[in-house]
Formats: structure tokens, sequence, C-alpha cells
């Protein structure tokens, strides 16, 4: 006689032990599931049915809907998130909103749409959600900024945003717990990021739409990721707390005559003045650097610092400015070419004073391709440098340490 299948939660006793969990560990259980898979377990059992009602998580895929319906995902999609707002109960919070969304690229879908997704973000905020991250495909979300009221959110990480002016005053005043905010592929359209509550403030590949430079006034951020903005129009400034900072200057060369002035730089770099662990890059047009170092200050409290490969040019210019005014450095890494047909960023200038004394330079870290030939002159310059007793470690660039997406991006 053949064996009956057991269904998948009850034991050997035919229990089901799953379901004896109380709902605060279904729920913590459900929280990895997409909402529509989140609604599913409705089927599982009359224990399950009504649990996707109060659910904490929601995370929201138009992924889940890509081949349904000859009208394009967003429709079945819209759809299906209306309705599980409807039904939820309306005395649950929300901990935690995703909302991964593909805009359409008709102006009279595109309209209704932007209006939808803003209009599910006021609702998670109106039930409190700590989390709010959104990544929107294709054309950018027009976010409605007037909705962002609320005493429990901490965290906002974005992905092809509009933020219009005056986004941030509003966080700033409507968001007072606000401690952690991602940009990526973001267009802002404001003058200012102020903020006496973040804590982390991540910046990346995001257009400026300002006619002036952006100035980031946050006295409580202690870490500060700032990558892809082309041509320095971010202003640092009251940042004391600063303990991790990594920033990249690109500088479009394809749209520029000529060189770019190694002094523009300060308005980076001395912002960056009192951070503990910093990492600093950049790309673009030729560097003219003038003997004097005023360009770059003194970086009292740096124990970990990473430059790129575009310091070791000029006979090691912007590398032996660093190293001049990092008394208390421990450990350097130089994070060289990823690929052998990149073109190093030039360095215009000659330094008069090339001596430098680094007292607690213990590592001296190098990630570079396999047989890269800049690793010889490295060594070979921190030894004609009396550096003797410094180790130096070196490490190969992998494919998976290729540049990636913000986690709540992926898939």
């Amino acid at each position: 006689m053949p064996l009956r299948a057991r269904p998948p939660m009850e034991d050997a006793a035919g229990r089901d032990r799953l379901s004896d969990l109380p709902d605060e560990i279904l729920h913590r259980i459900m929280s990895f599931l997409n909402a529509r898979q989140a609604v599913q377990t409705c089927v599982l059992s009359r224990r399950w049915r009504n649990l996707w009602h109060t659910v904490p998580c929601i995370n929201a895929d138009f992924v889940e809907f890509d081949s349904i319906g000859y009208q394009g995902p967003e429709v079945p999609f819209k759809r299906f998130v209306n309705r599980l707002l409807e039904f939820r109960d309306p005395a649950s919070v929300i901990d935690t909103f995703l909302l991964k969304y593909a805009m359409p690229d008709r102006l009279d879908g595109y309209k209704a749409s932007n209006e939808e997704a803003n209009r599910w973000i006021g609702y998670a905020l109106q039930k409190q959600a700590r989390i709010l991250e959104v990544a929107v495909f294709f054309f950018p979300l027009d976010l409605d900024h007037s909705v962002f009221t609320s005493f429990y959110l901490r965290r906002i990480e974005f992905s092809h945003v509009y933020l219009r002016k005056g986004f941030f005053e509003q966080i700033e005043t409507g968001c007072p717990l606000l401690e952690d905010l991602l940009l990526h592929q973001c267009f802002i359209w404001d003058g200012e990021i102020s903020s006496q509550t973040l804590k982390v403030l991540t910046v990346d590949a995001t257009e400026l739409y300002t006619v002036k430079e952006m100035s980031i006034s946050t006295p409580n951020l202690t870490s500060l990721t700032l990558s892809g903005l082309e041509y320095p129009k971010a202003v640092l400034k009251d940042m004391p707390l600063l303990v991790t900072a990594s920033v990249s200057v690109t500088f479009d060369a394809l749209n520029f005559d000529g060189y770019y002035d190694a002094n523009d730089l300060r308005q980076y770099l001395w912002g960056l003045s009192a951070v503990r662990n910093l990492e600093f890059h950049y790309e673009g047009a030729e560097l003219m650097i003038a003997n004097n170092s005023q360009w770059c200050p003194e970086f009292v409290d740096v124990v970990n610092l990473t430059l790129g490969e575009w310091c070791l040019d000029a006979n090691f210019h912007a590398l032996i400015v660093f190293l001049q005014n990092s008394p208390r450095l421990v450990k350097l890494t130089l994070k060289l070419a990823k690929d052998r047909w990149t073109t190093p960023q030039r360095i215009i200038g000659e330094l008069e004073e090339r001596s430098f004394t680094c007292e607690h330079l213990k590592i001296v870290e190098v990630i570079c391709l396999e047989n890269d030939p800049q690793v010889i002159g490295v060594e070979d310059f921190f030894v004609r440098s009396g550096m003797t007793s410094v180790q130096f470690h070196i490490k190969h660039w992998r494919k998976d340490e290729e540049y990636k997406l913000p986690a709540f991006i992926q898939y």
C-alpha cells in the first residue's frame, strides 16, 4: 500500500507545528515573502487564512506580475496593491513598506500610476512605517513629498525618483526620527540637504538640478557616501561627528576643454577633515595641482585611508600630499584599475617637498589586477621613503567586487 504524502507543515504525528507558532513569529516568516506570496499563504490552512491582513512587512514587487495580462504588468500590479491595502486590518501598523514599480511610458498611464504610487507611500506612512524603500523602473516617480509627516519613519531608500524643491525641508520638519537616507539615480531640485537627525547619508549616481551648489549640513551624520556626482556640486559642512566617508568626484572631461583645478576639491576634502575612515576617488579631466597643498587639509583623525589609481600619477604627487596630512594613519588601501582598458586620470604639477612621516602606518594594501606592474612601483616608493617596516598585502579584483546596485533594487 503506498504511503500517503504528509502535508509539508505536519510532523510525524500529523500535527501542524508551524501553525502552532504565535502570530509574531509567523509574521516574521512572512516578511521574507513578497506581498503576492504572503497573500497566497491564506490557502495553507484555516490558521493562515487571515494572517496576511496584519503582516507588518509589505514587499510589493511588480516583477511578480510581469507576465499577467495584455495590458502590461503595471495594471494587474496596481489592482493587486489596491486590493491588498483595502483588505488589510485597519488597526494593523506597517513596519516596512518595500515598493518596486515600473512606471508606464504613456502620458495618461504615467500620471495615474504616479498618483497611485504616491497614495500607497502615503498610506504606509499613515500606518507608522519605520522603513520605506521605493525602487522605480523605466520612468522616474515624481514624489509627492507633502505626505512625509511621520513620527515613526527612520529609514528611506529611493531609486529613480524625482525629489522636487522642498523635499528635504519636509523630511527635516515632518520626520523627526529619520536617521538613514539613501538616494540612488535620483533627480534633485533642491539647494540644501539639512538635517539634525540623519546619521547615514548615501547619494549615488544622482543628478543635481540646482542653479548653485547644493550644501549638505548634517551635524549628527556618522557615515557619508557620495558617488557618481558629475562635477563637485555639493558643499559639505557641519559634520563634526563623521566617522566614515566614501566620496567619488567625477568631472566630465568630454564637455570640458582643459584641466580641472585641484583647489576646487577643497569643498569636499575640508568638509571631511574630522573623519576617521576615508575613501576618496577622482575621475575625469586632467587635474592641475599647484605646489602648495592647501587643497588638502590635515586629516588629524584618519586611521584608514583608501585612494584610487589617480593618486599615483606625476610621481605619486597626490598620494604624498595625503600622507603628509595624515599623521595618525595606520592602514592605506590603494585601489588600482579593475580592467586593462581603463585610462588613468592625469595630474599636472610638481611637488617640491616630497618627504612625509607616517609613524603609525603598519599596512599598505593594494587591490589590483594580476601582474599589475604598478605594484612594484608602489612597494619601491615606500622603501625609498624609509617605510621598511610596512607590511604589504596584495589582493586581486574579483568579478563579484564590481559595482553593485543597492540591495533593495537587486533581484
